[in-house]
């Protein structure tokens, strides 16, 4: 896996991105879901926190894609 020096890494914000899902999925899931985006995406993809989960409500998710490709893969496999 190629890595960039860190003086080369951009912060980008999620309007940057082509496309974007919300998620709800209960505790334990995410590390599911970030290790199949990991194995799975061809463009860049990022992710938010816009509620952590609990054991007794499921956690709330941003997911970011500058590929349609990527969202319909991830849509088809995570909703």
């Amino acid at each position: 896996m190629h890595q960039l020096p860190l003086e080369e890494y951009q912060v980008r914000t999620g309007d940057s991105f082509h496309c974007a899902t919300n998620v709800e999925k209960p505790y334990g899931v995410l590390d599911d879901i970030l290790d199949w985006c990991k194995l799975n995406m061809l463009q860049e993809w990022r992710w938010q926190l816009v509620q952590p989960s609990s054991d007794v409500s499921p956690g709330r998710y941003i997911f970011y894609f500058d590929s349609d490709r990527d969202m319909c893969a991830f849509k088809l496999r995570w909703d």
